[in-house]
């Protein structure tokens, strides 16, 4: 045998018989690892705000410009917005899902409710920020962000379906342990939202960079779940703190809010910023009521589906400046005119272009900012809970003509309660279209089922099967393969 080799073999056994050999698993990070440093704690942090986000196709962005983000889908729910397409569309225009429906919106349903597990996420990260041992301000500050981010989620939830699953923390220290969670109470659920958006808002600075979280995020997420709850005396005192911090106001021109160039303007409280560069982060809004022969950027793409429905469009006075991004006919490059009585989407509705020009806007992505809450909502919010709570004064209509005015339209003084409470739902309508916020505001005001009927008995008339709702649809139902999974822990919405 050659000795050598056999020297070799020998060595090797001897190294081989010492110590133990194993892979280094670079796909993990260890908890006694991470976070560790301040800025361990910002990627943590950064790394929730990823179910937030604009992405198109991808279920998991409840912001996206499809059927299944929020904004759109509550509104489609309602008279602002409709599609020429059809489809989908139609289902959600006149309500006609069930909980066993066979549509694609069942997975919308579906894709919606899975969101509750970032409700656990947000909470471990809590905990590691907590346990870290980064400095006690950077903890202070990182935590109440996930907070906030997890007081956003919750309210998304809670407004798609009412109370969900919420681990506790001794279920969480066991994962390896299954449970079958079900859905909280109301009263366990405000006290898990309430915990959360109260210690964002003792915690949280009054300025960040955009798209970083804020008192007056936080406060207004308490706002907006409060007026859900119909807790108005509550929901007034949170518009008057976030008033108090003098930290927004109106822009002086409607479009100025949704202007590119204007990104960081003072009227929006919590926007998603977008990057048309990236498909995950870009705005496709536009794209999907733009039509695909209508000037727009140089190297813009529309898709032509979305309008506002012309009988939404007929609730406004032709003085109102907020009509300004609402297009009505449009001339395309080659010089035709289009409108209603030639074009398959104008027939439908007009098109509710508020988001403005992106000169950068590249096929379907712009960056414009997609906006989720902005001043004026607190301003009509605050009108509508003086009303409730004490009756109609000069107070409330001072806020309430602050926006008028703004829109170019006169000031409303002297309505009794009702008639002023019906003034602040259509404006509201006309302020926020494409906002995602119609969708509430009519369940507040008891007119959800009730127009939604409206447009099935005249959709009927015309040769239309659709039946009637009720109040039941206020929420949306609870997908079946979630009762399925948690052996029915998880309860279905009543009526479904």
């Amino acid at each position: 045998m050659n000795t050598k080799k056999y020297l070799i073999i020998t060595l090797c056994s001897v190294i081989l018989a010492s110590c133990d050999l194993y892979r280094e698993d670079y796909t993990e990070i260890a908890e006694e690892d991470f976070p560790k440093t301040e800025n361990d704690l910002k990627l943590a942090v950064n790394a929730l705000m990823y179910e937030f986000g604009t992405g198109y196709w991808d279920g998991e962005a409840i912001y996206g410009a499809n059927y299944r983000g929020y904004q759109v889908m509550s509104d489609m729910t309602t008279d602002v917005l409709w599609s020429c397409w059809g489809w989908e569309s139609d289902v959600l225009y006149y309500q006609q899902w069930q909980d066993n429906n066979t549509s694609s919106i069942s997975g919308y349903f579906y894709d919606a409710f899975a969101h509750y597990q970032f409700l656990s996420k947000a909470r471990n990260v809590i905990r590691r920020i907590e346990a870290s041992s980064a400095p006690d301000e950077a903890k202070k500050h990182y935590s109440a962000e996930a907070h906030a981010l997890r007081g956003w989620m919750g309210l998304y939830l809670y407004d798609n379906f009412g109370p969900v699953p919420v681990a506790t923390d001794a279920q969480l220290n066991d994962p390896l342990t299954f449970n079958y969670i079900g859905r909280l109470t109301e009263e366990q659920y405000d006290s898990v939202m309430t915990e959360d958006l109260t210690y964002a808002i003792e915690n949280l600075p009054e300025y960040a960079p955009r798209g970083r979280m804020t008192k007056g995020i936080a406060m207004t997420l308490l706002l907006k779940y409060r007026m859900m709850q119909g807790r108005f005396k509550d929901a007034e005192q949170l518009c008057r703190d976030i008033i108090a911090l003098g930290v927004y106001s109106l822009q002086p021109n409607y479009s100025d809010v949704f202007d590119i160039t204007k990104k960081d303007n003072n009227e929006i409280i919590l926007c998603v910023p977008a990057n048309s560069s990236s498909s995950w982060t870009a705005n496709y809004m536009i794209a999907e009521i733009l039509p695909a022969d209508m000037p727009w950027a140089e190297k813009s793409t529309g898709w032509g589906g979305y309008v506002m429905p012309w009988a939404f469009y007929d609730t406004f006075k032709a003085s109102d400046k907020r009509l300004q991004c609402v297009y009505t006919s449009y001339t395309t490059a080659s010089g035709r005119n289009m409108d209603k009585t030639n074009s398959a989407q104008l027939s439908y509705g007009a098109l509710p272009l508020k988001y403005g020009v992106d000169p950068d806007m590249t096929g379907d992505q712009a960056g414009n900012d997609l906006i989720i809450y902005r001043y004026s909502d607190v301003l009509l919010s605050l009108a509508e809970c003086i009303a409730r709570n004490s009756g109609v004064n000069s107070e409330a209509e001072g806020y309430l003509n602050q926006v008028r005015r703004r829109a170019g339209l006169g000031d409303i003084i002297g309505y009794n309660t009702n008639d002023f409470l019906t003034a602040i739902l259509e404006e509201r309508g006309h302020e926020f279209y494409l906002e995602g916020l119609r969708r509430q505001d009519l369940i507040r005001f008891g007119k959800y089922a009730e127009y939604a009927n409206n447009r099935i008995k005249a959709a009927n008339a015309a040769g239309g099967n659709y039946y009637t709702v009720t109040n039941v649809h206020n929420r949306y139902p609870i997908p079946q393969a979630f009762i399925d999974e948690s052996k029915s822990a998880i309860t279905q919405n009543p009526g479904y």
